[in-house]
């Protein structure tokens, strides 16, 4: 059942008795009522017809109300019953003044007859209008919803990717680092243990209920610091590793596995070939509305200027989640050598919350 919205019974009073007031000027604009009376009997004449007006638009709005408060199974229902109330609040208001001896001309009855059929007119259009304006508004919610859905869908993609990398990355990065805490344990205790502490720290901070909406960017550089410092340790000083993110900035709202996944792509197409390894660089800084984070490897990169793989997708899905067009992720060929895998995403004003 349709249940309409109405807006409340004084105001449909209101709204009727200026509409009645509005049309009954129409008498002050007749340059004959002029031309052929005095100015104290136009403005009594123009009093009649508001008064005559105002009866009317009073019934129409009385049966207004009424029809508010009946239920109606379809939208052409509820139409029908508009034009019914506006036809019928209509014709009450006419018999009202024709009853109250306010009309006494000898065709009166038949005026008001006209006046009826006038007023069915009105009423038709007013139901023919107020369905198509419902049936319009109803369109566009259930695109809304559609398009709400389809947003809400698009996100739990994103996140069941992001938990499928994860799933892929994390065990042979668990293996391969257990396996050289074991061999740095026997020949290199000192490494071991510092081996051994940035692989806790990771696991910590890579803890699903760690990695949800409330994420900030300084929650992001402990990870991928603590993921880089497992990284070198494995790598027997094959990689150095430089961040630069202002203290100011740490505090930003900002999508959880991302920094991280490009320091990984970093380490396994930039810096894993290279005999002689190198540095990879993460530097975050804000311009303007804007924050703009990046991951600087040395290597030979990816092929292709957009860049491809499970990771870069999954970045790439999980900002336009987040931000819309506002979020990117571009890859820019580094000099000389190398790649600059570029995000931007907006910056929360200082104090805002996230």
């Amino acid at each position: 059942m349709l249940q309409s919205a109405s807006p409340a019974p004084s105001r449909v009073v209101a709204c009727s008795i200026l509409v009645a007031l509005l049309l009954s000027t129409q008498y002050l604009f007749q340059p004959f009522v002029w031309k052929h009376w005095p100015v104290d009997e136009v403005m009594a004449g123009w009093l009649e017809v508001a008064r005559d007006r105002v009866v009317v638009a009073g019934a129409i709005a009385i049966a207004l109300i009424v029809a508010a408060r009946i239920p109606a199974a379809t939208l052409w229902r509820r139409s029908f019953q508009l034009a019914a109330a506006v036809l019928a609040g209509a014709s009450a208001g006419e018999l009202v003044l024709l009853a109250g001896g306010s009309l006494v001309e000898p065709n009166d009855a038949a005026a008001v007859a006209s006046r009826v059929g006038r007023w069915s007119v009105v009423a038709g259009s007013v139901a023919v209008m107020s369905h198509m304006w419902h049936s319009a508004a109803d369109a566009a919610a259930a695109a809304q919803a559609i398009e709400l859905r389809r947003a809400q869908l698009e996100r739990q993609a994103a996140e069941a990717r992001l938990a499928a990398l994860r799933g892929q990355i994390e065990p042979h990065f668990l293996f391969n680092t257990l396996a050289t805490v074991r061999r740095l344990h026997q020949v290199d205790p000192a490494e071991g243990e510092l081996l051994l502490a940035h692989f806790v720290d990771y696991l910590r901070l890579a803890q699903p209920g760690r990695q949800g909406e409330g994420n900030t960017l300084g929650q992001e550089v402990a990870l991928t610091r603590a993921y880089l410092g497992v990284v070198a340790a494995r790598m027997n000083g094959r990689l150095q590793v430089h961040i630069d993110v202002p203290d100011e900035l740490w505090g930003q709202p900002f999508p959880p596995l991302t920094l991280a996944t490009l320091a990984e792509n970093a380490v396994k197409h930039g810096i894993a070939p290279l005999p002689g390894g190198g540095e990879i660089e993460v530097r975050v800084r804000q311009a303007g509305q804007w924050l703009e984070a990046m991951v600087v490897e040395p290597g030979a990169g990816f092929s292709g200027a957009s860049g491809s793989g499970i990771g870069l997708a999954n970045i790439r899905a999980r900002l336009q989640t987040l931000y819309g067009q506002g979020g990117t992720l571009t890859l820019h060929a580094n000099r000389p050598t190398g790649i600059r895998a570029a995000m931007r995403l907006p910056c929360t004003p200082a104090g805002a919350a996230p």
